[in-house]
């Protein structure tokens, strides 16, 4: 079988480096081809590219990575992946992936995803316990903690049998987690007190996850794991909102449930199987590569 070579480009952005490995990964197990993987940072030299193995794919997420990559299109003859909406035409990449909220053009070569892609999830759901993601101030949504704050309270009181662990971000209110010391069935962990891979950690182990919905990046990272996810809501900023409108794609599927529904998520959610979005999206290339 005829080895696979995928040159990846990078921009150094963690949330960009994210969705690559995401789909590298699906790719790699999805063929029992051998696939060589390399990771290239926009700026390498072109000495230090011509030393590397030619290419049989090229895929690549964010600005920085778009015309390093159409150069390597080019000046290889191979297909061309962009993960996100990119900043050129679409027409001059063979492959598309945009997430669900975001609006491009299309010339037959766009495929949306839910959200943006992640890595493939080792997950272990434990049915006791459970996990509630808070968010901040953002450009999108009027963040309250008051009401974020009840809801969190209602989710545990609803959950008494599950114990659950509410985590902030560098974009929530100092101290706003002190409120809720005197929750019995919870755990407060401060971002500052956590490590990198934390939050990966704990929704791999989690049967249930509680997001507010400024947060997409935990949002489809916990829905990539295929257990339950509930929205907690804001009121939004503008009547233009993308991340509000992917919320209310993803609860027209049942793939979420909002806070105003309730605070225990229904067991008729149509939830899916860890990694599902990249699958699909390497699927994809691989057609691309006519195996």
């Amino acid at each position: 079988m005829k080895d696979i070579v995928l040159w990846v480009f990078s921009d150094g952005r963690k949330g960009h480096e994210k969705q690559t490995v995401g789909l590298s990964q699906a790719i790699k197990s999805s063929i029992q081809n051998d696939v060589e993987v390399c990771r290239i940072a926009v700026g390498t030299s072109v000495k230090n590219l011509s030393e590397l193995p030619s290419p049989s794919l090229v895929l690549g997420a964010g600005n920085a990575t778009h015309l390093p990559m159409l150069m390597t299109k080019v000046f290889f003859n191979v297909p061309c992946v962009v993960l996100m909406k990119p900043s050129l035409p679409t027409i001059f990449f063979d492959l598309v992936l945009v997430p669900h909220h975001d609006v491009c053009s299309n010339f037959g070569n766009v495929h949306t995803t839910r959200g943006v892609l992640c890595p493939i999830p080792e997950v272990n759901p434990n049915p006791k316990h459970g996990v509630i993601l808070l968010g901040g101030s953002s450009r999108h949504f009027h963040w309250d903690s008051d009401s974020v704050l009840g809801t969190v309270k209602k989710i545990c009181e609803a959950g008494p049998h599950k114990h659950w662990t509410i985590c902030d971000s560098p974009r929530s209110p100092d101290n706003m987690l002190n409120q809720l010391d005197a929750l019995p069935n919870a755990t407060i962990r401060q971002w500052r007190t956590t490590s990198e891979s934390f939050i990966t950690e704990l929704l791999n182990s989690s049967s249930e996850t509680w997001v507010t919905c400024d947060s997409a990046t935990m949002l489809y990272e916990a829905l990539n794991t295929g257990t339950p996810v509930g929205v907690i809501e804001l009121s939004s900023k503008r009547k233009t909102n993308k991340l509000a409108r992917g919320i209310q794609d993803l609860v027209k599927n049942n793939q979420v449930q909002l806070s105003r529904d309730g605070y225990s998520i229904r067991s008729e959610m149509s939830v899916t199987t860890p990694g599902q979005e990249s699958f699909k999206c390497a699927e994809l290339c691989l057609k691309l590569l006519k195996l």
